[in-house]
């Protein structure tokens, strides 16, 4: 029997989200992007692991020593944050098919400039005239001030500083991504079907990866 979602190759594996037998090309490709596949599918679990691994591995790697060092203190020290972040946007990415990797990157690097101008004193808060840009900024934002303004008794309170580290070891693995071939998807397509789905973004908890640990 054909896969019914691609009509062409034959059908191996069992979908508890369609209640049919699809291919294996098309349950790794469309997992979570276009299958609402439920978090008990073991082959969601295989595929999260191994996708995991090897994409975690290649885009926080990089040749500088300095960087990398920077790399996995920050994700080994605020692996909260980090996670968080992560798992916000993938639910921005499942919730919008036009959220692309450059606007990450642009309400990041929005964030980021707003962010170093108030640690030096002032307050200038730079937003995009791009409305998708731009609510990806504020509700980013709105995750960061979580963990900078946390309730009492929730936790240590993060430093500005260590939040403009988190988010520059974001936009340098983005920027990898970015680099790394023609997809305007791969670094939010890749959070969207490696973190699982949460009614609420709180207790966040991604499966980091550190190279050479």
């Amino acid at each position: 029997m054909k896969c019914p979602l691609c009509s062409q190759r034959k059908g191996k594996r069992a979908c508890p989200a369609n209640n049919s037998t699809i291919c294996t090309q098309c349950c790794g490709e469309k997992r979570i992007l276009e299958i609402d596949c439920p978090e008990s599918c073991e082959f969601l679990k295989i595929g999260r692991s191994h996708e995991s691994h090897a994409q975690r591995t290649r885009h926080l790697f990089t040749s500088d020593p300095v960087r990398l060092e920077k790399r996995r203190r920050v994700y080994t020290e605020h692996e909260a944050v980090i996670g968080h972040i992560e798992l916000f946007l993938a639910e921005e990415r499942r919730r919008s098919r036009d959220l692309r990797d450059k606007d990450v990157a642009e309400a990041i690097d929005l964030l980021l400039a707003t962010m170093r101008t108030e640690e030096k004193g002032i307050l200038y808060e730079r937003v995009s005239s791009d409305l998708v840009v731009d609510g990806i900024r504020r509700r980013l934002k709105e995750v960061l001030n979580s963990h900078l303004n946390p309730p009492v008794g929730a936790g240590e309170r993060l430093r500005t500083s260590q939040a403009i580290e988190c988010l520059e070891v974001i936009r340098e693995v983005l920027a990898s991504h970015m680099q790394a071939g023609p997809s305007e998807l791969s670094y939010v397509d890749f959070l969207a079907r490696l973190m699982p789905r949460r009614e609420r973004l709180g207790s966040p908890g991604s499966p980091i990866i550190i190279p050479g640990r």
